[in-house]
């Protein structure tokens, strides 16, 4: 006997807010952007640090690449931009 199996299953939805915002602005902020390690990521994200100097004010930018694209950042990576970064921004590249 034929048995239907229905694939979509139940999802939950979560609830979700975003993430606390501490700054207004740029202006003086260092900041990270982080390198996913797919093609042309780290040309974009270069461009996108000197529009954020030139344009907002960002006071440094960090650049760092992730070893691996499909998993998340290494903890050292992490911490390192903790401590040297008011704001990071995660880039993609393809």
């Amino acid at each position: 006997m034929p048995v239907l199996v229905d694939p979509t299953g139940e999802t939950v939805q979560a609830a979700k807010s975003p993430a606390p915002r501490t700054r207004s602005s740029l202006q003086g902020a260092r900041v990270g952007l982080v390198d996913n390690g797919k093609r042309n990521a780290d040309a974009f994200l270069r461009a996108l640090g000197e529009l954020l100097q030139v344009r907002f004010g960002a006071q440094e930018v960090h650049l760092r690449r992730k070893p691996n694209a499909s998993l998340p950042a290494p903890p050292e990576l992490v911490e390192d931009l903790l401590a040297r970064c008011d704001v990071v921004i995660a880039g993609v590249g393809d």
